[in-house]
């Protein structure tokens, strides 16, 4: 019996023990669970905050775009000139360009690598419109160092002065001698239409003045008044546009071909200038080595006497 009691106190005892374990591991896990809570708590607080911040600070930033290396006035930006880069609001320019409008836009001016890209020193063609076409003219007096990719203002002069810019800033898109073709749309191929017509009527030139800084210069106003009387001369005699576009164009041949005959005399004259300057100087150069010799045999001769 008395073994049988103590089998059971030291029963109980073992239980006492296994739950006083229990309890006390389950203290602290729930101790351990509590600080690892208020641990993760406190973190996702800071991420919170530190999103907080970087949320304040992106707003406070803009996107923009840095020129990847030296880019020369008038070259076309491309995909690889450019690197993004963030700005703080607060300084950055107005006029930042967005990615879409500067893949083909053209630098103004020469930029320098980590040059931040604006509109103002960009130049943008416009989209092409539905109405744009090619068209050719040989009757313009072009500019005697006009080249393709040039602008151009396009202009009228009447022999009583008055001059008008009929097409304003064109850039040149071929050449051929005296032959130009730009880029027309409909409203522009009236107006020539007209000019074409008054320049036959009244002996006016039609000319073309180059821009010195196209891609910093603004496009001139066109000043032309498209005349009514010439418009209805075009539509009862469509014709007419032709015949002026042809009487034109044998005036430019005509004045064309005398200022290479005018070319080709003043050539001419410069190199028969040029020829007897050369005779000249040959004669001179014989003349003093005719002289030399007739010394030396003088000295000889003075020698061959005292001897």
């Amino acid at each position: 019996m008395k073994i049988r009691q103590r089998n059971k106190n030291l029963l109980y005892a073992g239980l006492i023990g296994a739950l006083s374990i229990a309890l006390i591991s389950a203290g602290i896990l729930y101790f351990m669970y509590k600080n690892m809570k208020e641990s993760e708590e406190l973190l996702i607080q800071q991420y919170e905050e530190e999103l907080e911040e970087f949320q304040i600070w992106a707003d406070q930033q803009v996107k923009a775009f840095t020129a990847n290396r030296y880019i020369e006035a008038g070259e076309t930006i491309e995909e690889n000139d450019l690197r993004e880069v963030l700005l703080s609001a607060e300084t950055a320019a107005e006029d930042i360009t967005h990615y879409d409008e500067l893949l083909g836009s053209i630098a103004k001016v020469n930029l320098e690598p980590r040059t931040v890209l604006t509109d103002s020193i960009l130049y943008f063609e416009e989209r092409t419109p539905r109405d744009l076409r090619l068209a050719e003219y040989a009757f313009i007096d072009l500019p005697s160092r006009v080249e393709v990719g040039d602008f151009v203002d396009v202009r009228i002069q009447f022999p009583n002065g008055n001059d008008y810019v009929l097409l304003s800033k064109k850039k040149v898109k071929e050449l051929n001698e005296d032959v130009v073709w730009y880029e027309m749309n409909e409203q522009e191929l009236l107006t020539i239409s007209s000019a074409i017509v008054d320049a036959y009527l009244e002996n006016a030139i039609i000319y073309a003045l180059a821009y010195v800084e196209p891609y910093v210069q603004d496009e001139s106003v066109v000043t032309y008044p498209v005349k009514d009387n010439v418009l209805e001369l075009i539509e009862t005699s469509p014709n007419i546009v032709d015949r002026a576009r042809n009487e034109l164009e044998a005036r430019n041949r005509q004045k064309l071909e005398n200022q290479l005959e005018e070319l080709e005399s003043s050539e001419r004259e410069k190199y028969q200038r040029e020829s007897e300057k050369e005779q000249e100087a040959r004669a001179n150069r014989q003349q003093e080595v005719f002289e030399a010799v007739d010394t030396v045999n003088l000295d000889v001769d003075e020698t061959n006497d005292e001897e």
